[in-house]
This record gives structure tokens, sequence and C-alpha cells, in this order.
């Protein structure tokens, strides 16, 4: 019992320490030493820099992603329109080819105000219901408000535009702006201060670029644009689908919608280390559709006053954005776990050269290369003996 007591008082009053000594006697051993501790410490320091350890990262808080549509300035008449009026009785042949419309931007869009989301309209019918049809103040169950069948359209409907597309949608531009922000609050960026990218399907093919230094005007869009503008045709080639009419019904005639992924990258470098890397401020758009995927909307529009009711079928492309990426900044915290964690490969090589020195590794790596010498040596010597024996006996024979 009273050693177990002065066990457990000499462990907690005691500490063993490492005895240092001077190894004088292996010049060559500690060059090497000292040449592999130059070649950790260069590898330590392109480590921190080039994969940015001094930074933490921070999820980042998606802002508001808005779209803004405009018409062409000038129309032409597509390829996929019929020289029919809109109101004519519709052919009985599939929906290939269909009377065209030219609506405005803001006929198109709807809802007009939507954050993240869009709508376009490709194809569109209106039917419209006499004064009467539908009371919205409707105050009893036998006056409700209901218009949801078809024997009611055919019943009392009129056509007033029948299944028609929308002319030249290719050729209409977007207008794109959204903004990021950090979780704390400092970093508050829009797409007008960042690099941007609007990739294709494949990830690699760049089909428009927006180039920027925060503070001053972006290239490649008009000053007075805030956002990045793109024609529907390059978005709809980025995400690899057509709106082109084929043998069945196309994607024009039914709708899709296609995700836009925003990926972003953001990379604040701390003084001095931003005078010898670039901060990065950058963006990328990817855009992918959503296979046997159609949406529609129905738009309907009543009159107060007279019971009238309007009903607009909107067939069209539909745009859902998310916004993912990282926001990174220097933090000490980070920059001190890395640089200890890398520090642990000098203690590596100490205890690899301790062992060497303790065991005389190095005098025994010395007498085996000194016997391989002693031994390629002996060939050497044997084969040059009997070469010169070799060239007596033909001297003799001579």
């Amino acid at each position: 019992m009273l050693r177990q007591l002065i066990n457990i008082k000499n462990f907690l009053t005691r500490h063993n320490i490492n005895q240092i000594h001077e190894i004088d006697d292996r010049p060559i051993h500690c060059l090497i030493y000292r040449f592999i501790q130059f070649c950790i410490s260069i590898y330590i320091i392109l480590l921190i820099c080039e994969g940015k350890l001094y930074l933490k990262t921070d999820p980042l808080t998606p802002g508001a992603v808005r779209l803004t549509l405009q018409e062409p300035s000038n129309f032409i008449k597509p390829s996929y329109c019929v020289e029919s009026p809109p109101n004519a009785n519709p052919s009985s042949c599939a929906e290939d080819k269909l009377p065209c419309v030219y609506w405005g931007a803001k006929e198109i869009q709807y809802p007009i105000e939507e954050t993240g989301v869009a709508f376009f309209t490709t194809r569109a019918s209106i039917v419209k219901y006499p004064p009467g049809t539908c009371k919205i103040l409707a105050s009893s169950p036998k006056d409700a408000c209901i218009i949801n069948s078809h024997k009611t359209h055919k019943a009392h409907g009129e056509s007033v535009m029948n299944s028609s597309f929308i002319a030249d949608i290719e050729n209409y531009t977007v207008m794109i702006e959204h903004s990021i922000a950090s979780i704390d609050g400092k970093v508050l960026l829009k797409n007008r201060c960042m690099n941007g990218q609007f990739l294709s399907a494949d990830d690699k093919t760049v089909i428009k670029s927006w180039w920027t230094d925060c503070g001053k005007e972006k290239l490649m869009i008009d000053p007075k644009d805030d956002g990045d503008v793109l024609t529907l045709k390059e978005i709809l080639d980025a995400a690899a689908c057509s709106t082109a009419p084929g043998a069945n019904e196309s994607n024009r005639s039914s709708g899709i919608i296609i995700v836009i992924v925003i990926y972003y990258e953001y990379y604040q470098n701390p003084y001095p280390i931003s005078y010898f890397i670039n901060n990065v401020y950058n963006y990328k758009y990817k855009a992918r559709i959503i296979d046997d995927a159609k949406y529609k909307i129905i738009e309907a529009t009543s009159n107060i006053d007279d019971g009238s009711y309007t009903i607009k079928n909107r067939h069209g492309i539909r745009f859902v954005f998310n916004q993912h990426g990282k926001i990174r900044s220097f933090s000490w915290t980070a920059l001190i776990i890395n640089v200890t964690a890398s520090l642990y490969s000098y203690r590596v090589v100490s205890l690899i050269m301790d062992f060497s020195i303790r065991h005389e590794v190095d005098k025994l790596f010395e007498k085996y290369c000194m016997n391989i010498y002693t031994w390629f040596k002996g060939i050497f010597h044997s084969n040059r003996d009997n070469d010169n024996k070799d060239n007596e006996e033909s001297l003799l024979i001579l």
C-alpha cells in the first residue's frame, strides 16, 4: 500500500524530459537534416498560400434574384408560325405549327414581380366568359364563382385567341440581377461587383462572360444595366434544350422547367498577401433542364362590375434559381491551426534522424555501400584480367 502511494506521488510530482545531446561527428547527416527542414519549410509556406489555409469558410446567405424581360427592337417571323390568324379555328394536325402573336415583355412575363423564379409564356390561349358568369362577391353557395369544367368552357366561353405561339421568343433579352451576403453581414455583394460566367451543359464551355473590378463599370453590358444580359436563346442553348417544333408536341408548346444554379466563390486575402494573390469574386451560372417536366399557368381575371371572366391558359418556360457557394475570409484561428498541424512534419523528420543516429544507421548504410562498391570493383578487375589474358593468348598465336 505504501509503495502504491509512493508511485502515485512520483507520478504527480515528477516529469520526464528528453535529454539534448549535441552531435558534431555526423556532418553529412546534419546537413541532410537541415536540407530536409528547409524543403519542409518551403512546402508549408506554399501549402498555406496556395491552399488558402489562412481563410475560414462560411456558408453564404442568398440574396434576391430578379429577372427583367425586354422584347427585341425588331421582330422577325419565325418558321414555326402559320399564316392563319389567332382567332381562326385550329387545324386538326399536331401542334408543331400554330398561329403566332407578338406580345410585349410585360404580357409574356407572368407574374412580373417575383424573386428567385420567373415564367415566360411561349404558347397561350384566351377564353372570355360573358357578364354574369361569375359573381366574385357571391354570398350564397348557389352563386359561387367556380369556373373549372370543360363543359362550362364550351357552353359559355368565347375563344378570344386560340392556342398560339409567342413569336420570336428566342430574341427576347433577360437581365438577371442577384446578390449575396455573409452570415455575419460583413460581406454584401451584388453581381455587378463580381466576375461572372454562364456555362453550357458540359460545365466547360463559356456561353457569355462578365468582368468587373469592383468600383468600376462592368464590361460587356450596357452601363445603364445593373445585371447580366442574355437572350433567351443563349439560356436555352446553355441548358441543352430546344424550342424548335418537332414531330410531337414541342417544348415550346408544352412548357419546360429550367433550374439555374448560381455558384459563388469569394476569397478575401489579407494584407500583404493580397499584393501577391488576387482576391476572388466569382460566380458561375449552370443551367439544367428537368426532363419530361411541363409547366403551365392559368391566369384568371374577373370583372367585379359585370361578372365577366377572362382566362389565359399559359404554357412556357419556368426558371428556378438556386444560390450556392462559399465565402472565405481571413481568420487567425484557421491560420494557427493549420500552421501547427503542418509543423508536426518537423517532428516526424526529427524522430527519423534521432533513430538513425542512435542506431548508427548512417554507418551501417556506409558499410553496405562500401560492400557493394567492393563487389562491383572485384567484378570489374576480374573482367579486366580475363581480357588481358585473352589478348596475351592472341599475341602468342600470332
